[in-house]
């Protein structure tokens, strides 16, 4: 389920612990849904454990997963820290797309009509556009 790629500049925990934070925010980890295990999880990537506690610990820290003594990890029911999160996930990939189209040189008009456009072929997003 999850990849990590040890050739990229973004270190192994990190790309995990992104992977994971999504998918708690969009709904792929509901609460309390139990995680793999670190050892489970430290073999299937081929990673060492430490990596996965730490990974495991810091979305413990924010609020994302809780820990069972004896039992595991399980994703926290935190339904206004998903919001928040989903809320700087957007902004932050409205930030990267408006500044990669101002590159091309396109102007506000020409972003929003190309938005409404890709809106309106998404037949998953319903009808309200």
């Amino acid at each position: 389920m999850f990849r990590v790629d040890p050739d990229s500049p973004v270190p192994v925990y990190e790309q995990l612990k992104r992977q994971i934070r999504l998918g708690i925010v969009s709904g792929a980890f509901p609460p309390e849904h139990r995680m793999a295990s670190i050892r489970e999880l430290a073999t299937e990537l081929t990673v060492n454990p430490n990596t996965i506690a730490k990974v495991y610990g810091q979305l413990e820290t924010e609020g994302f997963l809780v820990s069972r003594a004896g039992l595991g990890f399980y994703v926290k029911d935190c339904r206004e820290r998903v919001l928040e999160t989903r809320l700087e996930l957007l902004a932050e990939l409205a930030a990267e797309f408006v500044a990669r189209t101002v590159e091309l040189g396109l102007t506000p008009p020409e972003i929003q009509a190309a938005l409404r456009e890709e809106l309106g072929r998404r037949p998953d997003l319903g009808t309200d556009k």
